[in-house]
């Protein structure tokens, strides 16, 4: 793979602009997540999809295993943003077990077979000949580097996963020109996000209860013995090493305005930025197959020409005189949109309509990622306030106008000083990094004992806590990554070569093993009381909201209820239902049970988890407030383009439950991965 990229002339560095072009597809589908490891695979075949009879066969190798694993943690970060918690290493590590992984990878195998099935393929040649026509010659060397180093896989590693992520969003693509949204459908969302609800509620935690339960000591000995695996302790190691960072090396690096000065003259391309154009857009989208209503392909074709007439027409409209902006109002359907190239000129964001079919400034780069090259082609291409004739891609049909144009330019070295800056840190450092690396590894071959080679080296022999055995992330080394194998088949006393990646070199041995066992019961009567009394806790939660849910029919009886329970009744403010969940606390099926309840209806809810509640919340409606619909006209571009991605999000996993059960008996999986 490599020997089709490389040249003989190596310049060092690399252009702003085609890291830009070539690795944003791979970032928004997958993200950065090669700096959390990605993990020790076994080499081999993990599962095997036979599609029929005599269909195709596919297999589930290492790649596609470090592929899943990938997008599987790019899931569990989109939940963690979403709900802006914290991503728990621990947490990680006890969900992408091999099981999910190689699932996530039989997954991305279905969605290959569905772009089979429907002419969408992607080969390797594509996504090399993308990068050789944006990455010069003299800078591939670079290149290469770059992605080494700043994402922690191999270039042919790379080349795999970019050329599933093309796939994956032209499979995307396809689904998203096949689905309608409706302008009800968009209101229904609307509605439900932004309408304005006032609750009366008495919430019940299942801790306050706990601490008034009544224990006995025979009581926690029963259900200690009863749940005793509960309390089981597993499998634990404890580890000591040597470990040197790159990042940490970077502290003996000194950078001069000279170098950076230096290093920002020689690689000026790097720091231009693309061509811009300011574009007014009017979208039809093309008529698609709704599963309600199927369509023959005589019909779909013959619908697909009315909406390509109706584009016409509009633009010989233009051409005759009528106003751009105004036809764009009002012929303008929902479609995705595009990011805007923000600077100092653009103000608008992405979540603002686009009145007039405004676009704002849109970069090249951008434009044929998102669109396509006849878009990009008509549009950097077409004279400053000209108008082109419809322009056909997957989505529908554009007419489109450009209202002003910018060149490529060269951004001042003040602007990014600071990015040049970290350039030359990481070009100084480097040798010190690779030199480091050797010497450890000579020395590494004359002592065993770790103290000695610590001494040798001058580095500090540091030691974990005790882990869980098979744990993917050590504590003070991060995720293992690539090192998992090597440290998992350590014995103890047993001690690693120099284990090294892009950013890391690592010396480990195992000092202490601690095998499973469950503590007697003297040891940990604390745990025991605590996770008794919230057992004991939540049950006296429950049947204390049930009580009172029985006897409040209404508002009037709702009040009565909680005086003679001594308890509080609140109220909220006028709250949409994400800020309801903050104030009353999580629960899953709020949003359910409000489209369900009426103005004056008493409900109850589970707080938390249902199988381990944190209590129980009974509430009354007391007042809804509808959103005004003029606000929701300025938002519908932006509504309907959250509803078709959260549509597309349920046809892919549709589809996945449905090819499970269909080629369930024809997966098999090896054994290594159940």
């Amino acid at each position: 793979m490599l020997r089709k990229l490389r040249h003989e002339k190596v310049m060092r560095g690399i252009m702003i602009a085609v890291l830009a072009i070539v690795i944003p597809s791979f970032v928004a589908f997958y993200g950065w997540q090669s700096r959390m490891g990605r993990g020790g695979l076994p080499e081999g075949v993990a599962a095997t999809i036979k599609f029929g009879s005599f269909g195709d066969k596919m297999e589930v190798r290492k790649v596609d295993m470090a592929i899943a694993r990938q997008v599987f943690l790019n899931k569990l970060q989109g939940y963690a943003r979403l709900t802006k918690e914290n991503l728990d290493p621990k947490a990680v590590e006890e969900l992408a077990t091999p099981n999910a992984i190689v699932r996530e990878a039989i997954n991305l195998k279905f969605l290959e077979h569905f772009a089979r099935e429907n002419g969408i393929i992607v080969t390797e040649d594509e996504v090399m000949e993308e990068i050789k026509r944006q990455v010069p010659p003299e800078q591939r060397e670079m290149f290469i580097r770059y992605i080494e180093q700043r994402t922690g896989m191999s270039f042919d590693e790379y080349i795999a996963r970019e050329r599933y992520a093309r796939l994956l969003n032209r499979v995307r693509d396809l689904l998203a020109a096949r689905t309608r949204v409706s302008v009800y459908d968009a209101w229904l969302a609307y509605k439900a996000k932004n309408e304005k609800l006032v609750l009366d509620y008495v919430k019940l935690l299942a801790e306050d209860f706990a601490n008034k339960a009544q224990v006995s000591e025979d009581e926690l000995k029963a259900f200690y013995e009863k749940n005793a695996s509960r309390f089981e302790i597993p499998d634990r190691v404890e580890y000591a090493y040597l470990l040197v960072r790159k990042a940490d090396l970077k502290t003996s690096v000194t950078v001069t305005d000279d170098d950076i000065t230096s290093y920002y003259n020689a690689h000026l391309d790097d720091f231009r930025t693309p061509p811009k154009a300011k574009v007014r857009q009017i979208f039809l989208a093309r008529p698609q197959p709704d599963p309600e209503q199927p369509m023959s392909p005589e019909e779909l074709t013959s619908r697909t020409a009315e909406v390509r007439a109706r584009a016409t027409e509009i633009f010989q409209r233009i051409v005759k005189g009528e106003d751009f902006t105004e036809l764009a109002d009002r012929y303008n359907e929902p479609g995705p949109v595009p990011p805007r190239a923000h600077d100092e000129t653009t103000t608008a964001t992405d979540d603002e309509t686009t009145a007039g079919g405004n676009l704002g400034f849109i970069d090249r780069n951008t434009a044929k990622s998102f669109y396509g090259d006849a878009w990009t082609s008509a549009v950097f291409n077409l004279a400053i306030g000209a108008v082109h004739p419809p322009v056909e891609t997957a989505r529908g049909f554009h007419i489109l106008k450009v209202e002003e144009r910018k060149e490529s330019s060269l951004q001042p070295l003040d602007k990014v000083r600071e990015l040049v800056q970290q350039r030359v840190a990481d070009e100084k450092v480097l040798p010190i990094f690779d030199k480091f690396g050797e010497e450890l590894r000579k020395n590494s071959q004359k002592y065993t004992s770790l103290e000695k080679l610590a001494e040798v080296t001058s580095l500090t022999v540091q030691v974990t806590p005790p882990v869980d055995k098979g744990s993917l992330f050590l504590p003070g080394i991060g995720f293992l990554g690539d090192f998992q194998e090597a440290v998992f088949d350590l014995q103890k006393g047993g001690r690693s070569d120099v284990l090294s990646d892009a950013n890391r070199h690592l010396v480990i041995e195992v000092r202490q093993e601690y095998p499973a066992h469950i503590p007697p019961f003297e040891e940990i009567r604390e745990k025991v009381e605590r996770e008794y009394r919230l057992e004991k806790g939540r049950e006296l939660a429950r049947q204390e909201a049930e009580a009172i849910k029985s006897k409040a029919v209404n508002l009037e009886a709702l009040k009565a209820v909680v005086a003679e329970k001594e308890t509080t009744l609140s109220r909220t403010a006028p709250l949409k239902r994400a800020e309801l969940q903050r104030e009353i606390g999580p629960i899953a099926t709020l949003d359910e049970q409000l489209e369900q309840a009426k103005t004056g209806q008493v409900e109850m809810s589970v707080i938390g988890p249902e199988k381990e509640p944190m209590g129980y919340v009974v509430w009354h409606l007391a007042e809804r407030i509808v959103p005004d619909q003029e606000d929701f006209r300025k938002e519908l571009p932006r509504v309907a383009r959250e509803v078709l991605e959260k549509k597309l999000e349920t046809l892919l996993n549709e589809y996945l439950r449905d090819q499970w059960r269909m080629w369930h008996a024809n997966i098999k999986i090896d054994p290594a991965f159940q």
